[in-house]
């Protein structure tokens, strides 16, 4: 009887330890098949990184030894942005868009598309595809999640942030000449973070935060901080953000002490690794993703990518 209760107690015991929580590593040096992920998000169920690729369309899992294994291999995918892991209902969210560098990038839908996956946290079984925009003048960036499981996605070109209900409807959640992709170059929104009561918004080529409330989106103000060209943005808690900026190489800190109407850098940290991208929070602290777009972007490419903790 003894043996049998102990041999109980192992196999109740075991899927606890094979999803235990890892030790915290300050670097994790990825590798996968010239992936280049700018996207970054954890699941905090099997205490897993997950990371898009800009150039096959994905979304995979790092394990801890920084090995990427594909979750999300979708035909619809071009170019996977921005990730959100909703892990309440078992889903990872995904942006589909189209640098023009990816395997499947097509002329029709270079910097003319924005798109939504939806997809089962475990299997990578898909869940919802949503067009947002298609033609000219389109990409979507990044995605947030509000705790209802309401989506909200950046089109950095078209100026808009668009909202998905958790069955996939979706509609436009505000639109507005201010957060389109300036006439001088550069992105107009990015990053996007789910802050209290509000969505707080990287605007790259001008160099600034938006502030947008959930219940008047009409309400659309910006913020000036010296925060170079912010990219990723991560909320920690309702009165500060995370967010890398490319200008510099490095990943800043901002705070505010009266409700987003003005905002100060409180910490700003020099970054090893060239070409930071996004953020993500885990039990270990934030980490941020460099996928080597430095690379990609000047025509090559590369295995292997970082996550750093912040």
């Amino acid at each position: 009887m003894t043996r049998i209760l102990i041999s109980l107690l192992v196999l109740l015991l075991t899927p606890a330890v094979a999803h235990a929580s890892p030790a915290c590593a300050s670097v994790i040096t990825g590798n996968g098949p010239s992936l280049h992920p700018e996207g970054v998000a954890y699941d905090p169920l099997r205490h897993r990184f997950l990371v898009g690729s800009v150039t096959h369309g994905t979304v995979s899992r790092v394990d801890p030894s920084g090995q990427a294994r594909t979750l999300v291999d979708d035909p619809w995918l071009i170019t996977t942005m921005g990730l959100a892991v909703d892990a309440r209902r078992g889903r990872v969210l995904v942006t589909n868009a189209d640098l023009g560098l990816a395997d499947r990038s097509r002329p029709e839908t270079t910097r003319a598309f924005a798109g939504l996956g939806v997809y089962d946290l475990r299997t990578g079984r898909v869940l919802h595809r949503v067009t947002l925009a298609a033609g000219a003048g389109h990409f979507a960036n990044d995605v947030a999640l509000g705790p209802d499981g309401t989506a909200y996605v950046t089109d950095s070109i078209a100026g808009t942030i668009y909202r998905v209900t958790p069955d996939g409807e979706a509609s436009t959640f505000v639109q507005h000449p201010d957060l389109a992709q300036p006439p001088a170059g550069g992105w107009g929104l990015n990053g996007i973070a789910h802050v209290g009561d509000k969505l707080v918004a990287a605007l790259s080529g001008a160099h600034k935060l938006v502030v947008i409330p959930l219940g008047d989106p009409r309400d659309v103000t910006t913020i000036s901080a010296p925060i170079g060209a912010p990219d990723g943005l991560l909320a920690l808690g309702r009165d500060r953000v995370v967010l890398v900026d490319n200008t510099a190489n490095r990943v800043v800190e901002v705070r505010t002490r009266d409700r987003w109407r003005t905002a100060e850098v409180v910490r700003e940290t020099a970054w090893p690794d060239k070409a930071p991208t996004t953020l993500t929070n885990t039990p270990c602290g934030v980490y941020a993703v460099a996928g080597r777009l430095d690379v990609l972007l000047t025509g090559g490419r590369s295995d292997e990518f970082v996550l750093r903790k912040a």
